[in-house]
């Protein structure tokens, strides 16, 4: 077995490695092995697969993290988060901790994340680069970007990485998701292909792209697009003074305020106030997932030392009859605030509930209904 130590910009657990899939494809020890004392033994966290592409030349890098449990649970599906930017010194490790969150919690559904790696992202994550100047582009970033690979990178996830990795797992509902270019990648998918995935995550797109042309055109593709059960959160922060990305984000969220296609649910959480461009993954990935997997759970706290003297609420008549119907499941649970159970605790106590932490959306069409995974 090969293992590699891995990090990401945004690292936070202090050693991690990945086993590599194939030992004839070994891959070098990363730079940031010092992360782990080699008298240890090193955490592993996923595992790293090379696979041959149709659209690339060479192989391709993915990334894997099951949830615990899934070999002792062959006939349960989990919902499946592609992760662009997911190499393993990508965003890979940062998600993979919001994925243990969801079993160490129990309060949102386990989910199959699978990491892309992109290699020259600059170049595969843009759409093309038509309104304005190419000078315009090449002032701020040289030439580093060769826009226009957008289309093509959404061909090798449907040709090479979807179907790789539907037929090695068990996968249900799925998702895709990333940050600033990558952010505008998964609107820009959402708008051009919305077939290829259930769910979208887009945290703090990079909507000044092209002076906001693929917001621009927003409305009129949305507006063709079928009725769906499709779902597409988004997110932003601080973008800086004089940035004129909260414009543009206001462009995007009229658009689908007037034409988000019938059945399509969606989310807009404004964080400008609270969060800037580099701070937003862990805390927009972790409001995503709670709200698109959001499990039910039961109000109130057996342990008798924490109420006083001891005496627990008594349970009402509809609570009672909520507890006799069964396990804790969508099917019972009554969608309800923070706010709002907390106002009537007692009323509450026991009762199987829908309540999602984090902040309410500042626009959208979800209802505390809404939350989690749809039957």
């Amino acid at each position: 077995m090969i293992r590699c130590v891995s990090t990401a910009a945004r690292a936070f657990l202090p050693a991690v490695t990945l086993v590599i899939a194939s030992p004839v494809l070994a891959q070098a020890e990363s730079e940031h092995a010092a992360l782990a004392d080699a008298e240890g033994s090193p955490i592993v966290i996923g595992s790293v697969h090379r696979i041959k592409s149709s659209v690339y030349t060479g192989e391709q890098l993915l990334t894997v993290r099951l949830p615990r449990g899934y070999h002792d649970n062959p006939e349960r599906r989990y919902p499946v988060v592609f992760s662009i930017d997911g190499g393993p010194e990508q965003d890979f490790e940062l998600l993979s901790g919001i994925a243990a969150e969801a079993e160490f919690s129990t309060s949102f559904e386990p989910f199959i994340l699978i990491g892309v790696q992109t290699k020259d992202r600059y170049s595969q994550l843009t759409p093309g680069w038509t309104r304005l100047a190419p000078e315009r582009l090449a002032k701020d970033f040289g030439d580093r970007i060769k826009p226009g690979g957008a289309n093509r990178f959404r061909d090798y996830l449907a040709r090479d990485v979807i179907p790789w990795a539907t037929k090695r797992y068990r996968t249900g509902r799925s998702a895709v998701t990333s940050v600033s270019l990558g952010g505008l990648f998964i609107i820009d998918t959402f708008l051009e292909r919305p077939a290829m995935f259930d769910d979208y995550i887009a945290l703090t797109p990079s909507v000044w792209w092209d002076g906001g042309r693929v917001v621009d055109e927003a409305a009129a593709k949305l507006a063709a697009q079928p009725a769906s059960d499709k779902r597409v959160y988004f997110t932003m922060g601080d973008e800086g003074i004089g940035n004129r990305s909260g414009a543009w984000l206001d462009t995007l969220v009229a658009a689908f305020q007037s034409n988000a296609p019938d059945g399509v649910k969606w989310a807009f959480i404004d964080r400008s106030a609270a969060e800037e461009h580099r701070t937003m993954a862990l805390t927009g990935w972790l409001d995503a997932f709670r709200t698109f997997y959001l499990k039910p759970a039961r109000v109130g706290n057996p342990m008798t030392l924490v109420h006083h003297d001891f005496q627990p609420p008594a349970y009402t008549a509809q609570a009672r009859a909520n507890i006799d119907a069964g396990a804790c499941r969508r099917e019972i649970a009554q969608p309800v605030s923070f706010t709002e159970k907390n106002a009537a605790s007692g009323a509450w106590h026991g009762m199987c509930v829908l309540m999602k932490p984090g902040v309410a959306p500042t626009a959208g069409n979800f209802t505390p209904a809404d939350y989690g995974l749809p039957d």
